[in-house]
Formats: C-alpha cells, sequence, structure tokens
C-alpha cells in the first residue's frame, strides 16, 4: 500500500485532480452496480430459493454461453456508436439514421440466427460442456427460451446505442433502470410463484428476460420514431432500410471488438467445461464465486470506463505526462478499493455462499476454494484497468491481440492439462483450473504493462 501511496504522490501534480477522478468514477460505480452486477446475482439468488443444486448448476452453466453471445451483441453497437456519433458530430444527420439501419439490421440477423441455432442445438451444448444429465434435462428448455431474450437483447442494444450516439444517456439510463426493475420484479414472482403468477420454476428467468426485453424495445422504438427532435435523422423510416455494402463494413469495423469481448467470455465458456466434470457441486460453486467476484469487481470495471475517456482525453491535449499520470492514479485508487472487497470476500466466503445455498449443499466445498480464488482476481485487475488505458490511446489491437493469444495459446491447453490430472482432490483441481484463468489474465495484465511503459501507445493515431 505504502507502494501506492507513494505513486500517487508522485502523480499528483499532473493529469487529472484525484477528486475529479473519484467525480467520474462513483456515477460509473453505481450503473455498474445497477446494470451489471445486480441482475445476476438476485436471479441466482432467486433461483437458489428452489433449493435445487441442480437446477442452480443449469442456469449457470446455460447463461456463461449466453453471456458470451451477449458480448457478439455489444461489438456491433460499439461500432454504430463510433460511426454515427462522427455523423452527428458533423450535422450529417441523415447519414446518421441510415447508421440506425444498418445497425438495427445486422444486429437482427445476427441475433435472430443465434436464436435459431441455440434452439436445435440446446441439448448439444449442454451435452459439450459435459455438465451431469439431469441438468441438461433442466437446462435444455430453460436455455431455448432464454435465447429468445438474447435475440431481443441484440435488438435493444442497437436502439439505444443509437441514442447515446446524438448524445442523449438519459433515455436509455431510464429504458434500463425500467427494464432492470420489470426483470426483478417478473423474475422473483414467476420463478417462486408469488402474488398470483404461476410457478414456472427455472423458465420463469427465461421468461422475465422476455417481457424485461419486449418492454424496452417497445419504449425505444416509440421514443426513437416519436421523438420530433429525431425526425431531422429520418428521410425515411429506418426499418425499410437496407444496405447490404453498408452492413458489410459496419461488420468491417465491428470484428476487432467482437475478438476482444468474445475471447474473455469464450474462456469462461471453457472453465466451466473444465469444472463440469467436477460434478454438480463443482458447478454451482463456479456459478456462485462468478457472481460474488463480479461484485467485488465493481470497482474496477468502473475505473476501466473512466480510464479510456481520461487517456484520450489527455493524449487529445498533447499531454502524454498527463495520460500517464492518470493511469497510476486510477490504478492505486482502485487498488486500494478492490483488495479491501477481496479480503472480506476472502474471510466470509461461507457467509456470502450461503446466501445462495439456503439449503446448505455446497457451502463446504466453496469455503474451501472461494478464498484462494479471490486472492487470484487481483490479476484480472490489472489487465483490466490498462486494457481500458490502451484502448483510450485507440491501441485497440494490442488488447485484442494480446487476450486472443494468451488465451487460446496459454489458458485453453494449461487449464485442460490441470483438469487432467489424476488423483486429486476435487476442491485442488477446481482451484488450479479457476486460477488458471486468472494466471492468464496476469499474463494479459504484464504485455500491456511493457506496452505502456514503452510509451508507444501514445503515439497512435484514433
Amino acid at each position: 500500500m505504502r507502494y501506492l501511496f507513494t505513486k500517487l504522490q508522485a502523480a499528483r501534480h499532473k493529469g487529472d485532480p484525484i477528486r475529479a477522478i473519484l467525480s467520474y468514477w462513483f456515477p460509473e460505480l453505481i450503473s455498474a452496480l445497477i446494470l451489471i452486477s445486480l441482475p445476476p446475482m438476485i436471479d441466482s439468488w432467486i433461483i437458489s430459493r428452489l433449493g435445487s443444486t441442480t437446477i442452480f448448476g443449469a442456469v449457470g452453466m446455460g447463461t456463461n454461453f449466453l453471456h458470451m453471445l451477449i458480448k457478439l451483441a455489444e461489438a456491433i453497437p460499439v461500432a454504430g456508436i463510433a460511426m454515427i456519433g462522427r455523423h452527428n458530430g458533423a450535422k450529417d444527420y441523415e447519414q446518421c439514421g441510415e447508421g440506425l439501419a444498418d445497425t438495427f439490421w445486422t444486429t437482427f440477423i445476427i441475433g435472430f440466427m443465434q436464436f435459431l441455432l441455440i434452439f436445435c442445438m440446446a441439448s448439444s451444448i449442454y451435452h459439450w460442456l459435459g455438465v451431469p444429465h439431469e441438468m441438461i434435462a433442466f437446462g435444455t428448455p430453460f436455455l431455448q427460451l432464454k435465447s429468445f431474450g438474447v435475440f431481443l437483447i441484440f435488438i435493444a442494444l442497437s436502439l439505444l446505442g443509437f441514442m447515446r450516439a446524438v448524445k442523449n444517456t438519459q433515455i436509455p439510463m431510464c429504458i434500463n433502470i425500467i427494464g432492470i426493475s420489470l426483470f426483478i420484479f417478473f423474475d422473483y414472482n414467476l420463478v417462486l410463484g408469488y402474488c398470483g403468477f404461476p410457478k414456472l420454476g427455472l423458465m420463469g428467468s427465461a421468461v422475465s428476460t422476455i417481457i424485461q426485453y419486449t418492454i424496452m424495445n417497445s419504449i425505444a422504438l416509440y421514443y426513437i420514431l416519436t421523438n420530433p427532435d429525431y425526425k431531422k435523422y429520418f428521410a425515411r423510416l429506418f426499418l425499410g432500410t437496407f444496405n447490404i455494402a453498408r452492413i458489410g463494413h459496419l461488420l468491417s469495423l465491428s470484428w476487432p471488438i467482437m475478438i476482444d469481448k468474445m475471447t474473455i467470455a469464450a474462456s469462461y465458456v471453457w472453465l466451466s467445461k473444465m469444472i463440469a466434470p467436477m460434478g454438480k457441486y463443482a458447478i454451482a460453486t463456479f456459478n456462485v464465486a462468478k457472481d460474488l467476484e463480479r461484485f467485488a469487481f465493481l470497482p474496477v470495471i468502473a475505473s476501466a470506463q473512466i480510464i479510456t475517456f481520461l487517456v484520450s482525453n489527455s493524449l487529445g491535449a498533447k499531454d502524454p505526462d498527463g495520460a500517464s499520470a492518470n493511469i497510476k492514479k486510477v490504478f492505486a485508487l482502485t487498488c486500494i478499493t478492490l483488495v479491501p472487497a477481496l479480503l472480506i470476500l476472502a474471510f466470509n466466503a461461507p457467509f456470502f455462499i450461503s446466501l445462495f445455498d439456503p439449503r446448505g449443499k455446497i457451502t463446504a466445498f466453496a469455503g474451501t476454494v472461494l478464498p484462494a480464488i479471490s486472492m487470484l482476481v487481483f490479476f484480472d485487475f490489472t489487465q483490466v484497468v490498462l486494457a481500458g488505458a490502451l484502448r483510450g490511446a485507440g491501441d485497440v489491437k494490442t488488447v485484442m491481440w494480446s487476450r486472443f493469444f494468451a488465451c487460446t495459446c496459454f489458458f485453453v491447453p494449461v487449464s485442460y492439462g490441470l483438469a487432467s490430472i489424476p488423483g486429486l482432490a476435487q476442491t485442488t483441481r477446481f482451484v488450479l483450473v479457476y486460477g488458471s484463468f486468472y494466471i492468464t489474465t496476469g499474463l494479459m495484465g504484464i504485455t500491456y504493462l511493457y506496452r505502456i511503459k514503452s510509451h508507444k501507445w501514445q503515439n497512435r493515431q484514433v
């Protein structure tokens, strides 16, 4: 900690003031809590009330796979935002409307294709993951129905992305809050059968997602089509505009983002496949550990968001020293907030696990492995923050290729080898396999740190 305070002291006269950084950081922390961490945690808590380890494990394995698809969905609107925002800044409003059409139809087509694919192959996906047969029976219909919810997420991301691109962040925030509130309400009542609703069990979670995004999409479409300020963007209704050449251009811009986002998400799918043969208690533990660590990881998510625009603004102002100082400040401040959260999680593991284990079936196993895994999360923190800094400098391919090669050339073979060692206790095997993922992210962090120390990232053309 003394080293971190020394770094802060040395950098305090350069870059943004710490008070300003905190003013950016706290809103992002709250946003990450509401949008990223709470919904899956609450969903897991509600499903755990059913008292079935098999059902709890099935939903965790299914959502891991769907999370990878959602990361694919995020990539196209991110590229679309960049295109639409540039046209909006140039007051080329008709091109903005065409950009929405391109983003909408691209996400619609890809989303519908993934829905058909998963609907037909849900059972095969669970078989490939290697889960117990009873999990396949519960998980297959859940994954089929939930995949339709993911299709609706694809559409929502394109509509909300358009609003952000034209500098409207308040309405997307409100729509997200409405959607999350609806999901929690319907999820609780449809899964458990309260307030006069039928008890749908696991399927209630999938139905709740469909209700959530159907209403969100309806609100977003209504706002875009009826807002008088948006009429300048649409010479004709964007739903009737389809241009294959422009869609091809959008995909060409999206592929680096797709590889970047999907590499980490696909690694979680591979990790779940390596853990599945250890049995349903290990599978359920993986689900709990992932949710708890993401909650503890919120300071890092917030820091990754702000460091991107802090670095980009500093470099835009021709202030590379300020950009470097901001990286040090955000890194140190994030470490100061993350480490206590991980220590609390590690030393109180049985209590936190019991929140998702009302019958005490997995607490013994999970309580043994979670402290060790929690400490390894620090490696992931390093790469996430430094990756955000490199993105802010426009050095996106360094991030993309580092993640791709670290995961495919190191994590996959190492985790497979560790999972195949005979004679290990299951808790030891779990820690080694799960820990290999965080060792991989540590290697990414070293790569990013070397890149930042070389100062080449400061000269990237954006």
